[in-house]
């Protein structure tokens, strides 16, 4: 009955889908970065998934997303916009998220249940919760 109790205690296994068009943005991130969210990146099919149980992972992939949206570095596509958009959903799904200043964000905790909605994030790095 013990080892029941602690199997229960462990955060949940969160899985994060990339889309392909952000296989380039992604690629750099690789370069330029050494966390280690990023290596634990695996293909599956056309699409990347970062599957972790740790809140920095989630905070890593997030901001990412986040900061491209808010702050880009190059135009960004209608395809390329929905894609970051969708990376920022798929972890506020899994994890609270809390903005850090204007363009960063920062996964405080695991949600209880994973979430239904989407998140919002506007040009001047505004996160709102839409229900559907």
């Amino acid at each position: 009955m013990e080892q029941l109790a602690i199997a229960t205690n462990l955060p949940p296994m969160a899985s994060v889908f990339i889309p392909p068009v952000l296989q380039d943005d992604m690629e750099a991130a690789l370069s330029d970065d050494v966390h280690p969210a990023w290596k634990k990146l695996q293909k599956h099919g056309n699409h990347f998934v970062l599957q972790t149980n740790n809140l920095d992972d989630l905070t890593e992939v997030a901001d990412w997303a986040r900061t491209a949206l808010v702050e880009p570095e190059r135009p960004l596509s209608k395809a390329r916009r929905q894609a970051y958009q969708a990376v920022v959903n798929r972890t506020a799904r899994w994890a609270v998220l809390e903005p850090l200043g204007d363009c960063h964000v920062l996964a405080v905790q695991w949600r209880e249940g994973k979430l239904r909605g989407k998140f919002v994030v506007k040009g001047n790095g505004e996160m709102s919760y839409k229900q559907n």
